[in-house]
């Protein structure tokens, strides 16, 4: 495992596509390892996790269920814990704790297990945590510990973990064809090659708006529900990383009342996707309508297609045909965004606020 030196959340995000890389090479062993033991036709999945690790697990979620013909519930751990009903039909809980020591997510997974005594997969960047003890089988995340508090590396690290699962799941339930598997596996390889590229092509973007980035009081996210999680991840890191109000809106949420908060400092990003030209003709609507009330309009477009209005506030990243897979690459430039923003904003990321909060809200 590479070490760094005063590792910043930058640097972190430089490493996505090389730890990525070696995820996709574990792919024959421990993918492999992680469901020995699990049920011949599994058919329902529970992901428990919290924060920015529920956002991963919601970005996977969808190719998941698309690849390996499963159901997958994706539930905050402590609302499960403390609210939920434990369904006995589940067959495949995974937990998700980058320490594997939180007693919540402990606790939850006992609440799960109990109940259904389905095949458990702990999902965590710590192999030798109490979580993963306490479960049949772990999948390490391979980032070793992200030493701040803003998680970018082990946020991609989840979403491809989960989606690899549910790849090997299939394959080895004969869903998928030898040849398919791999072509899936090329798939990811290809996209997660272009990611260095993609953080350089963000940073040019700052460079290219810093002025407009830094004063903006407001952002917004818009997409097709398919990018739920980048969404809500987007929301996460503007607001605990900018310190400004930000939201992530999918189109049909934005539609139905989110445009009314819309004003004329208001930034706000179009992630533009190969998926439902329905859906992209809406968003493109949308934008449309929100041009004549602010000029602080952009665009990240993963189509590989020129933009219709050839202005230069569209950000145009590889082309990703899979829109299940396109996350992985539309997660960056946000997370690019965020360190940039807050450095020109003069916060100091490595010096903590609030520093008693935790303390002070605990349970006692």
């Amino acid at each position: 495992m590479m070490m760094m030196n005063n590792p910043t959340m930058l640097s972190y995000i430089r490493r996505e596509q090389s730890v990525l890389g070696n995820i996709v090479a574990a792919y024959s062993d421990q993918f492999a390892k992680a469901l020995a033991g699990a049920p011949e036709r599994p058919q329902r999945w529970l992901i428990l996790a919290m924060a920015s690790s529920q956002n991963a697990a919601t970005t996977a979620r969808l190719y998941m269920q698309k690849i390996a013909g499963i159901q997958v519930t994706v539930l905050a751990t402590d609302q499960y814990l403390t609210y939920e009903t434990a369904d006995s039909d589940v067959d495949v809980i995974i937990p998700i704790s980058l320490d594997g020591d939180d007693p919540t997510t402990l606790a939850a997974l006992k609440k799960a297990h109990a109940a259904s005594q389905a095949y458990t997969i702990a999902m965590t960047a710590k192999s030798d945590s109490e979580l993963a003890g306490e479960c049949d089988a772990t999948c390490d995340l391979l980032t070793g510990k992200e030493t701040i508090p803003y998680i970018t590396l082990s946020f991609q690290a989840i979403v491809l973990s989960l989606m690899l699962l549910a790849l090997r799941s299939a394959a080895d339930r004969n869903l998928l064809t030898d040849l398919e598997a791999n072509q899936e596996l090329d798939d990811f390889s290809l996209l997660i090659e272009n990611m260095n590229y993609t953080v350089q092509q963000a940073n040019d973007f700052y460079r290219k708006f810093t002025i407009d980035f830094t004063n903006t009081p407001e952002f917004t996210a818009i997409g097709a529900s398919v990018l739920t999680g980048t969404l809500a991840e987007m929301q996460t890191k503007f607001t605990e990383i900018m310190r400004v109000p930000s939201r992530g809106y999918t189109l049909a949420e934005f539609t139905h009342g989110g445009y009314l908060g819309a004003h004329e400092q208001h930034c706000q990003f179009y992630i533009e996707l190969t998926t439902d030209p329905g859906v992209m003709a809406q968003l493109q609507a949308v934008k449309d309508y929100e041009s004549r009330l602010t000029p602080h309009i952009y665009t990240i477009s993963l189509t590989g297609e020129e933009p219709a209005v050839k202005d230069a506030q569209t950000l145009q990243l590889t082309a990703v045909e899979d829109q299940y897979k396109a996350p992985l690459l539309a997660i960056i430039p946000f997370q690019v965004l965020a360190w940039y923003v807050a450095k020109s904003k003069g916060i100091n990321l490595n010096h903590p606020i609030f520093t008693d909060f935790q303390e002070q809200v605990a349970p006692k």
